[in-house]
């Protein structure tokens, strides 16, 4: 049966700290290319996340019972190849070993059993009436970790491009907006890949992306975007009021 986004899914148990589920790629899930979504697969690791944290008492339920949240501080996620319709594809997800106020979290992406991505996402709970960073709560956990070897290290900064922006805006709609009111981290990959014409996403594939979070964007909120192009690298920023909300540099590859 389809689960949440339309996949299809099956629930693996939990084994050695790690937590699995698996999604057949249906057309729902994929672009005009007929790959998995970037967007849909931050939301994909993210429902692994939000599952595994629930046999912890820390989903949803539990944290907003504490007038918290989690939300994505930094996040980088590559892609070995691209993930097509009809394939099926695991995600593997497990927590590492809290920094401070700062919750890191791995993901493996598996497709026939073999690695086809990775991914690091920084975490940090939000309180939902001040706005701002809070914690650490643990739900009367010890530390939540896993002892597997991470995949990739912590997000770094973003490069800097030596080349003209191209400037336009956007504003934050009904569908860009979560639970936690406000513009969901997996629309800025939406974002981001609507700066580019179609013909560009026809010739080329983006193989790694980091993404900062730095100021939440709310519902009507006008942010302006401006793009940098410089070889096979791009960085998108947004701003509103003169202040940088999020930035996401991406690195692409021809198609063969």
């Amino acid at each position: 049966m389809p689960g949440a986004n339309g996949f299809a899914e099956r629930l693996v148990l939990p084994v050695n700290g790690f937590f699995e589920q698996t999604h057949i790629l249906r057309a729902e899930n994929v672009d005009v290319n007929s790959e998995w979504r970037y967007g849909e697969i931050f939301q994909a690791m993210q429902a692994a996340a939000e599952a595994q944290s629930e046999r912890f008492n820390l989903g949803i339920d539990a944290m907003r019972a504490q007038n918290l949240a989690w939300v994505v501080a930094r996040a980088r996620l590559t892609l070995e190849r691209a993930l097509k319709l009809g394939e099926s594809v695991t995600v593997r997800t497990w927590p590492g070993l809290p920094k401070h106020l700062f919750f890191p979290r791995y993901f493996q992406l598996f497709s026939q059993g073999e690695p086809v991505g990775s991914a690091v996402m920084l975490y940090v709970q939000l309180d939902l009436t001040t706005r701002r960073m809070a914690g650490p709560w643990l739900g009367g956990n010890e530390v939540v970790t896993c002892d597997l070897q991470p995949p990739l290290p912590l997000p770094g900064g973003m490069p800097v491009l030596d080349a003209p922006a191209e400037t336009t805006e956007r504003v934050a709609r009904y569908s860009d907006v979560d639970i936690n009111g406000h513009v969901n981290n997996a629309r800025y990959l939406d974002w981001f890949f609507d700066c580019f014409p179609m013909e560009h996403h026809r010739a080329r594939r983006l193989k790694d992306v980091l993404i900062h979070y730095d100021r939440e964007i709310t519902p009507g909120e006008t942010t302006t975007l401006s793009l940098v192009r410089e070889g096979a690298q791009s960085v998108l920023q947004g701003t509103s009021g003169g202040a940088l909300c999020f930035a996401v540099s991406g690195v692409w590859e021809k198609r063969g």
